[in-house]
């Protein structure tokens, strides 16, 4: 359930990843959520018959984020841009939204994975502005769409 006042945002932020998947056809699916790994939102319609589950997929996309800061900064390589997991199938793709969301995008393999990553970044930033609102407190802590 939607908490009073986040259901506008939650719609734009959704309609940023249906605009996403629109746009590029290798999407098959996005998830936003939270760096601690709560689901904001997620257009995963294309992937339904894969049984995917979104809270399982930002759970370990916000543990992948975090630890591949951390390896970023231990290398001195300056903030993470976007961490690409290439499997058999297709790519798991997840970019930093802000200090406080990821934008986690499920593709087929592609040849314009620079375009992609261009377009996948622009919602990102978008996401993030989006949310900025959506905060509680200084915490971080994501009033939530559950």
């Amino acid at each position: 359930m939607n908490p009073e006042g986040s259901l506008g945002g939650y719609r734009e932020v959704l309609a940023r990843l249906q605009g996403l998947r629109a746009r590029r056809s290798e999407i098959e699916g996005s998830i936003v959520a939270t760096t601690d790994g709560m689901v904001v939102a997620h257009d995963l319609s294309a992937t339904d018959t894969y049984g995917i589950e979104p809270e399982g997929v930002a759970a370990l996309a916000a543990v992948n984020l975090g630890l591949s800061q951390r390896i970023a900064d231990t290398a001195s390589h300056g903030d993470l841009q976007e961490t690409v997991i290439r499997g058999a199938f297709g790519l798991v793709i997840t970019y930093a939204a802000g200090d406080r969301a990821l934008l986690t995008v499920l593709a087929r393999p592609t040849e314009e994975l620079a375009d992609l990553h261009r377009d996948a970044r622009e919602v990102a930033v978008e996401v993030a502005g989006l949310l900025t609102q959506a905060w509680q407190d200084d915490a971080a802590t994501w009033r939530g769409v559950r």
